[in-house]
């Protein structure tokens, strides 16, 4: 019998710790569940998974990408980073260790890891830094060589561990951040307000590394997760010097498998009369190429066009 791809789950709260302003790191603990990847997410039913009135609590779940997973004897852990800014993440915010959540995963399609390119850039900036952590974690496994670029608006806001004394917004980056260091990773860390590393946002750190390592760039592949501004940035920047780049992508998903059609990503295919179509971010992504995506409707999908998908 093939192995369960996905399911629905009732999972114990292990601990649920706030890790910086307005984020938590909720760990979760499940008797089962089936192989997952970094990139794919768990859809969170964010109310008692006892209440059945859906009086004032959340109807539609919520998705949250994966921060980490870690199987033991008849155990597996899952770490969920998530920032409290409305009424689901308020009750996740609120759970306190032997809560009960129902959770629905894995979804989604996760990043590909390959070996033809044996150097890794991680860029991830807020909310979008956890599917890095755990992407960090499965290329130093894969043996690729990581680096880390880690960008929020200020420190309180950068939900990481940060080594005393440790210098972040430096090059050569250095193994500053417990979260990367502990898989040998080095990153470098910027802030938009430059209360922590260098001053900027992420995707201007990043240039100015791979422009002082032309060389190393030439080999590189990246990942990158976090607000779409950055990303389409960064996948800019991933053309202008010949790097693959793969993008986790954010929507608002009412099922998260594909019925609703609510989370669509327009991207280029030279199959279809007009060039492109609309994919779905839960079922298709969460995980794209760049090069596919289309970051600007008004320069590819045109006005009124048919919403068409494979």
């Amino acid at each position: 019998m093939a192995p369960k791809a996905k399911g629905i789950y009732l999972a114990q709260v292990r601990s649920n710790t706030a890790i910086c302003r307005e984020h938590w790191r909720l760990v979760l603990a499940l008797s089962g569940f089936p192989d997952a990847r970094p990139g794919q997410f768990l859809h969170i039913l964010c109310r008692d998974p006892k209440d059945t009135t859906w009086g004032g609590s959340t109807f539609i779940r919520r998705p949250f990408s994966i921060g980490g997973l870690r199987r033991t004897s008849g155990n597996i852990e899952i770490d969920i980073i998530h920032r409290v800014i409305g009424r689901g993440t308020r009750w996740l915010g609120h759970l306190q260790p032997g809560d009960e959540v129902n959770v629905l995963g894995p979804q989604g399609q996760p990043f590909a890891i390959g070996r033809d390119r044996p150097i890794a850039y991680l860029v991830g900036g807020g909310v979008g830094l956890p599917p890095i952590l755990w992407l960090a974690e499965a290329v130093h496994q894969a043996g690729l060589r990581a680096v880390a670029f880690c960008g929020a608006r200020a420190a309180d806001l950068l939900p990481l561990t940060i080594r005393a004394g440790a210098e972040v917004g430096v090059d050569p980056p250095a193994l500053a951040v417990d979260e990367f260091a502990r898989v040998g990773t080095p990153a470098v860390v910027c802030t938009d307000d430059g209360s922590l590393g260098a001053r900027g946002i992420i995707p201007d750190a990043f240039e100015r590394y791979v422009e002082k390592h032309r060389d190393e760039a030439a080999s590189a592949v990246v990942y990158t997760c976090g607000p779409e501004a950055m990303m389409r940035a960064v996948a800019v920047l991933c053309e202008k010097y010949g790097m693959p780049c793969q993008v986790c992508m954010e929507r608002m998903m009412a099922c998260g498998m594909g019925t609703c059609q609510s989370c669509v990503v327009p991207v280029r295919d030279a199959t279809d009369p007009e060039g492109w179509r609309y994919r779905l971010c839960c079922t298709d992504g969460p995980v794209f190429d760049s090069r596919q995506v289309i970051w600007d409707p008004s320069s590819g999908p045109a006005e009124g066009g048919q919403c068409r998908r494979k």
